[in-house]
Parts: structure tokens; sequence; C-alpha cells
């Protein structure tokens, strides 16, 4: 194969030819908003390597320069792959994090990588614009707008500004990535394949860090509970057990549109998935899970509803501390009779009760985004979603959040009733499902998790977000079917030109 390449002032143009085919790809010349977000990103970089050197003084050069070198090429990835720029994000973010600042002082690869996303997916948004290949969004996306834009002024007008700046900082991440993943949706469904192949590939490191901590590792219990629990790669069992319990949704649904070779390796790997799930003590999770799943099985066969069933009496047997979990529930002391943190229902409830009289401290705007945990002794979230928005956001803040829940309920239910007749193809249907699925299990934690701000979480939600808008409201995008599922599953292919 032999490349020529011509550059005008607006424009590279990059020729590949070979014995049967000759393809022409036009990519625009990056101009001044890409010095700058490559600048930025290397700057990012900077700041947080020498916070690094500043904790460890005695750190090797190449891990600093590491630092601003992948900072670098991941924008630069972005500026001319936008896709392989976001299949990258996904792959990697779960392993990310636990890179907190607690062990490595400033060095926080997970917020270098959510500013090259706020920056490079807003310069490729504003580039799709100014080339034609806009489309007209969803109602989904007026819904993640809204959110955004009606929480800043509770960012305002926050008691701590500074946690509110991050917090923001994280929305703004998710809403972007959802507009990015909702127009390439619908410029091509197919899409969908590889964000779940990324994302598949995201589940490798904590899976891996899963086992090691199941086998060895394993830390304390805080909440009390006198059990060893796991987080894998996350910073919090309960978020580690929420993405899994995602991806193993979202496993399941896809693996009937799978060869049998590639399914019998998706639905082995989802075993492995579904004991750290359950090893992770994450009652919340688990309940969800099963919510979710029977919610699918109903839909596409009934008997597995008993299947799910035995499964989740089997997997409670054997993983010892299951029983102790669930009684501790309602406890009202620790292990050996201690005092208990956040561990309970009936904590919860009281908590809530403590931080409620916030809400009339500025009803309109709230205390401010994320900033519950900084006014209380505990120093906690609220640990209900519901709750939340109204207390942080006010007023505002709460049309917001609640406005997008609505949004994607409506979106979910009429796909929901697609999905029961014959208007969707057996691909699309079993997609639609897990998609539906997953973001309901999801939600079921809204009540006693701290979901809203869970960035980490949120960015996986998008993809079956994203699927499930383009399916209702955009069902004109629906590509030819593709020739082979390598086909859809190559995601070393040249995915589309930077436009």
């Amino acid at each position: 194969m032999t490349d020529t390449a011509a550059h005008t002032s607006d424009h590279f143009t990059i020729r590949s030819e070979d014995t049967s085919t000759v393809e022409e790809v036009t990519v625009p010349s990056p101009g001044p908003m890409a010095i700058f977000v490559v600048l930025a990103a290397v700057a990012s970089g900077l700041v947080v390597a020498l916070g690094f050197q500043a904790v460890k003084p005695n750190t090797p050069f190449v891990i600093l320069g590491g630092t601003l070198l992948v900072a670098a090429i991941l924008a630069i990835v972005g500026l001319y792959r936008y896709q392989w720029f976001l299949l990258i994000t996904l792959a990697i973010r779960p392993a990310l994090d636990d890179l907190v600042a607690d062990e490595f002082g400033s060095f926080q690869p997970s917020a270098i990588l959510g500013i090259l996303v706020i920056l490079v997916t807003s310069l490729h948004l504003i580039s799709r614009r100014a080339h034609g290949r806009w489309k007209h969004g969803t109602h989904m996306s007026l819904g993640y707008i809204a959110f955004f834009v009606l929480f800043v002024p509770s960012f305002i007008t926050s008691v701590d500004r500074g946690v509110s700046q991050a917090a923001m900082f994280g929305v703004a991440s998710v809403m972007l990535l959802y507009i990015a993943m909702e127009q390439h949706l619908m410029d091509d469904r197919r899409f969908m394949y590889r964000m779940l192949t990324a994302s598949l590939l995201g589940l490798i490191v904590p899976t891996i860090t899963g086992f090691v901590q199941f086998g060895w590792t394993g830390t304390l219990d805080p909440g009390g509970s006198g059990l060893i629990r796991i987080d894998g790669s996350f910073a919090h069992p309960n978020t580690y057990a929420t993405f899994l319990v995602f991806a193993i949704l979202m496993m399941i649904g896809v693996a009937p549109t799978l060869d049998v070779r590639r399914r019998l390796i998706l639905l082995s790997f989802t075993t492995f998935t579904a004991f750290l799930m359950v090893a992770s003590f994450a009652r919340g999770a688990w309940a969800s899970f099963l919510l979710g799943a029977l919610l699918m099985a109903s839909r596409v066969n009934k008997k597995l509803v008993f299947v799910i069933g035995f499964g989740a009496v089997a997997a409670a047997a054997a993983v010892p501390g299951v029983g102790d979990r669930i009684d501790n529930l309602f406890a009202t002391t620790g292990a050996g009779g201690g005092v208990k943190t956040d561990d309970s229902l009936g904590w919860r409830i009281g908590y809530w009760g403590r931080i409620w009289p916030f809400f009339y401290n500025n009803p309109v705007t709230g205390i401010g985004i994320d900033a519950t945990k900084t006014q209380t002794v505990e120093g906690k979230d609220p640990h209900n979603s519901f709750l939340q928005p109204i207390i942080e956001g006010g007023v505002v803040g709460a049309i917001g959040f609640f406005g997008l829940l609505i949004i994607a309920t409506i979106a979910a239910l009429k796909l929901w009733r697609l999905t029961k007749g014959t208007s969707l193809d057996h691909r699309t249907k079993m997609i639609s499902v897990a998609s539906i699925t997953a973001v309901f299990s999801v939600s079921a934690q809204l009540l006693t998790e701290n979901v809203m701000l869970n960035t980490v979480v949120w960015w996986y939600i998008n993809i079956a977000l994203a699927w499930i808008a383009v399916v209702v409201w955009r069902p004109e995008s629906e590509p030819a079917e593709p020739e082979s599922i390598e086909d859809q599953l190559d995601v070393r292919q040249p995915i589309e030109e930077l436009v």
C-alpha cells in the first residue's frame, strides 16, 4: 500500500491505494483550537506531575514525563480520530478510578482524562457543526443540557465553590460525552458494538484486581459490618458493584446477537464478573441486578426467571458472608458491638433527616452541588439521589435532574413497548432490552446510593441512554445490516475521518 498526502490551508488530504481500492480521506486542519487543546492537555499533565513530585520528590522523571506524554497523545488522537479517543477513554477509565489524591497526592489520572474529555469533545462537536455533520439532537440531549445549565446557579451560590467546581466538571464531561455518543450513533448504530467492546476491555483491570483482592488484599468494611469487601480498581465497593451490574446486564443482553464462539467467551467472562459483584457485598447492587435480570427475563424468556432465582440463591450460598450482609442492613451496631456508620438503612434514614434542613438555607439554588459532605460532621454524601438534587441544587437544580429522569423514563417506556412487537430486528431488540434493563437497574439505586454525581458510572450509562434515545426518536438512523459480526466488533478499522 502507498500513501500520498497533500496540504491546503483548510485540509489535509490523505490518499491510500492498494490493488483493489482507492480511498480518499479528508481531514480538516486542526487550527488554533487544536493547538489550544494540546497545550491545555500538556499543562494539565504538568500541574498534576508537579503535585506528584511535591509529594514524592524521588519520583523518576520518566513517570512525570510519561504523564505529559500520555495527555498530549490522547489529545492529538482525539483531534484526528475522535471515535478512537472515545473508545480509548471507555477502555481505560475504570482502571483510573482508585488513583486518587489520598494515595498519590495531586496525581489523579481520572481528573486529567475528564479535562481532556471536556476539551476534545467540545472541539469535536463544534467541528461537526461547522462542517455540516451536526445532527439534530434528541430530547435526551436537551435533558442533559438542562441538567448541566440548571446546576450552574448552584455552583455560583455554593457554600464550598471548590468542591462544587469539581462536581460541575464531572457533569460537563457526562453531558458532552452523551451528546457525542448520540451524534455518532445517529451516524451509524453499529458504533454501539464498538463502545460495548471498549467497555468490555475496560472490565479487564477491575476484574483482575477484584480477584486479587478477594484472594489476598481485600479491606475491612469501614461501615462496621466486619466483612472483607473488594472494590477492584474503583474508589468504593458500591461504585465497583454498580459498574459491574451495568456491564453484566449489557453482556447478557448482547450475547444472543453474537456468534456461538464469542457468545460463550462473553458469558464465561460474565460469570466471573457476576461473582465479583456478589463478593463486593454491595446490597444495593445485588437488589438492582436481580430486578434488572428479572425484567430482562420477562421480555426475552420467562423461563429465565426461575433460573435467575435459583442462581441468586446459589450465589448467596457460595459466597460466605452474604447472609450476614443482608442481616446487617437493619442492624444498629457494627461487628463486635461497634458503632455503625453508613452501613444500615436506619443510618441512612437518620442521615436524610439531618441534612434535609439544609434545603431551607437556600431553597432556590441549594447549598451547592456536591456540598452536603462539607456541611455535616460525618462528611458524607446524601446517600439518596432523589434528595441530593433538591438540597444541593434547590428548586432550580432539581428541575434539571428530575427533568432528565422523566425524559429517560419516557424514552425507555416507549422502547420497551417496541421490543414487544415485531418492528425491531433481533439485534436491535436485544441491545434495546439490555440497555433498558441496565439503566433501570442503576436507577433502582437512586434512593439509597450516591449515583447523581458518580461520573464514572454515568459515562457508561450514557451508552445505553444514547442507544435508547436514538432508536426511539431517530429510527431513520438504522443502517444496513453488517456483513459479519467481525465488521461490527473490529475497532482496528479506521472508524471515521475527523470532522
